[in-house]
């Protein structure tokens, strides 16, 4: 693939993700009660797609920009996708089981967590300082967040607080991807 080609799925999905917050996220954003009552499906899709504010979507694809520029996959569109759906999915159960008094969230850094975990997996051949560089700030980020005083999210600035938990369930999420791709590639070897 080349150079352009390696970019047009990511600018794509920027875009797509622009016109969902250009629609509104009142209508895609997760929403407990909607999910449940109304049985809105979607959202648990979708409320990774929108954002609280216009800081908060320029933040976020400027992350999913630096994890292409960084890591250099060269996934198709659809590889793209389902690693972002099913990071979707895994983020919105883990808030579903382990956050029910959660009313709503809307964000795509628990995605873009995952996707960077994904990303330095999928090029740790190629480049390695890089991959494992990432990996290990990730981790730190994780556990700073996680179990540390320090404030060290972007609350302020979006204007809404930061669910740093969707960051450890999208890097759960993808761990776990990375252990059942590990896992599938060593049957298929042992199968030839």
């Amino acid at each position: 693939m080349n150079e352009a080609g390696k970019w047009l799925p990511v600018v794509s999905l920027i875009l797509f993700m622009l016109l969902v917050q250009f629609i509104g996220p009142e209508l895609f954003r997760y929403d407990t009660r909607l999910l449940t009552s109304d049985l809105q499906l979607w959202r648990v899709l979708t409320g990774h797609w929108v954002h609280a504010n216009w800081i908060h979507y320029v933040m976020n694809m400027a992350g999913f920009i630096l994890c292409l520029a960084l890591t250099g996959v060269n996934w198709t569109i659809w590889q793209w996708v389902w690693r972002i759906v099913l990071l979707s999915l895994g983020i919105s159960l883990g808030l579903y089981l382990w956050h029910p008094a959660l009313s709503w969230y809307v964000g795509f850094s628990g995605v873009l967590f995952g996707l960077y975990v994904l990303a330095a997996v999928s090029s740790l051949s190629k480049q390695v300082f890089m991959s494992v560089s990432l990996l290990l700030v990730i981790a730190g980020k994780i556990i700073l967040e996680q179990w540390s005083y320090v404030n060290i999210t972007t609350s302020e600035l979006i204007g809404v607080p930061v669910m740093v938990d969707a960051h450890l369930y999208g890097v759960m999420i993808a761990t776990a991807l990375v252990f059942v791709q590990i896992t599938v590639k060593k049957l298929v070897t042992q199968r030839s």
